[in-house]
C-alpha cells in the first residue's frame, strides 16, 4: 500500500456501527458533491446558451421596404426605399424584384414597365437609383432604390409607382454577422430562415 492510499483510507474504530456510520457519511458527502457539481455544470451551460441567444438577438437584422414622400424647403422627393429595421447589420446576398410576376433586372427596367408604359428612359434618366445586392446595411440604414423629385416633370412616375406598388414584389435573402440567413418579401416581420441564400435567376442590380 502506497503512502497516498494509506492517507485516504478511512480508519476503523473497531466499533461496527460507528464504522458503518462514518462510511455512510463519507458516501453521502461524495454523492452530494457530485450532485452539486452536475447542477453547477448545467447552470453554466444554460448561462452560456442564454448569453449566446442575447448576442444573436442584439445582432438581428430585419429588412423591409417603404416608400417615402418627403419635402424640404418646398422641394418634395419621392423615394422607394429598403430599410434595416433590425438591431444588427444585414449582409444582402441576393435580390430579385418582380413586376406582376415578371422579373426585372434593375430599377430602370422596373420604372419603364410599371410607370412609363414601356417607354425607354434614355441615357439621362429623370431619377436616381442605387443597388442593394452585395452590400451591407447597418441597423437603421435606409437605402433609396429609386429617388426623384416630386414635381410636374415626374408626375407620371409618381402616379405610376403609387398605382403599381402592389404589383411590385421582392425576394431578398440577407444574413446576420453570424451567417444566420433569412429569405424575405420585405414585408413580413417573421421571414423564414434558410441554410444559405439561393442564387437568383434574374438578379436585381443597381
Amino acid at each position: 500500500m502506497t503512502p497516498e492510499e494509506s492517507h485516504h483510507e478511512i480508519r476503523r474504530t473497531g466499533h461496527r456501527w460507528i464504522d458503518i456510520s462514518v462510511a455512510a457519511c463519507a458516501l453521502t458527502v461524495s454523492v452530494t458533491s457530485l450532485f452539486v457539481a452536475i447542477r453547477h455544470g448545467r447552470s453554466m451551460d444554460r448561462m452560456a446558451e442564454a448569453n449566446a441567444r442575447l448576442v444573436q438577438a442584439n445582432s438581428w437584422p430585419l429588412l423591409q421596404r417603404y416608400q417615402s414622400d418627403l419635402g424640404a424647403q418646398g422641394a418634395r422627393v419621392y423615394s422607394l426605399d429598403v430599410v434595416n429595421n433590425g438591431v444588427g447589420p444585414a449582409k444582402v446576398e441576393s435580390v430579385e424584384v418582380f413586376w406582376k410576376g415578371r422579373p426585372v433586372r434593375n430599377p430602370r427596367e422596373l420604372l419603364e414597365l410599371c410607370c412609363l408604359k414601356g417607354k425607354a428612359v434614355g441615357d439621362k434618366p429623370p431619377f436616381e437609383t442605387s443597388g442593394l445586392m452585395g452590400s451591407v446595411l447597418r441597423a437603421g440604414e435606409v437605402r433609396p432604390i429609386v429617388q426623384f423629385a416630386e414635381d410636374p416633370q415626374h408626375e407620371q412616375l409618381t402616379d405610376g409607382l403609387h398605382i403599381s406598388l402592389r404589383d411590385i414584389t421582392w425576394n431578398t435573402c440577407y444574413c446576420s454577422v453570424f451567417d444566420e440567413c433569412w429569405l424575405s418579401d420585405l414585408q413580413t416581420l417573421h421571414p423564414p430562415t434558410v441554410q444559405q441564400c439561393p442564387v437568383p435567376k434574374v438578379p436585381f442590380g443597381g
